[in-house]
C-alpha cells in the first residue's frame, strides 16, 4: 500500500514540476502575451487564461487514465484539428516572441512579405508533421 502512495505522490510531483516548468516557460518568454496582443481581445483574457489551465488539466487526465478514442472515433478529426490549431498559436507565438522573424524582416527589408512567411513556415510544419505521422518508418 504504501509502494502505491508513494508511486501516485512520485507522479504528482513530477506532472507539477513539468507543468510548473512550461507554464515558467511560456510566461518568461511572453507567449500567452503575444496570443493576446494578436488576437486583440484583452476582454477575454479570462477566457484565455481559463482554457490554458482547463486544456493542461485534461491533457494529464488524458495521460493518467490512458484515454482513448476507441470509442468516440467521430472525435478524431475535429480533436485533431483543436490540437492542431493549439500547436501552431503556440508555434507562432514563440516564434514571434524570440524576434527571429522580425530580425530577418529587418535585415532582407523584406516587410510586404512577412505574412507569407509565416504562413509558409506553418505550412512547412504542418506538411513536416504529418509526412513523418502518417507515413510509417519516415525518420
Amino acid at each position: 500500500m504504501i509502494k502505491v502512495i508513494l508511486t501516485i505522490l512520485i507522479g504528482l510531483a513530477g506532472g507539477l514540476a513539468i507543468g510548473a516548468s512550461i507554464t515558467a516557460f511560456f510566461v518568461v518568454l511572453g507567449v500567452t502575451a503575444n496570443i493576446i496582443k494578436w488576437s486583440k481581445k484583452e476582454d477575454y483574457l479570462i477566457f484565455f487564461q481559463i482554457s490554458l489551465v482547463v486544456g493542461a488539466l485534461l491533457s494529464c487526465l488524458v495521460y493518467f487514465f490512458d484515454f482513448t478514442v476507441k470509442h468516440f472515433e467521430f472525435l478524431t478529426i475535429p480533436l485533431g484539428l483543436l490540437i492542431g490549431i493549439f500547436v501552431g498559436t503556440i508555434i507562432s507565438a514563440l516564434t514571434e516572441t524570440l524576434d527571429i522573424i522580425t530580425v530577418a524582416v529587418n535585415k532582407l527589408r523584406i516587410k510586404k512579405w512577412v505574412y507569407l512567411i509565416v504562413i509558409v513556415i506553418l505550412l512547412g510544419k504542418i506538411i513536416g508533421s504529418l509526412i513523418f505521422f502518417l507515413i510509417p518508418g519516415f525518420f
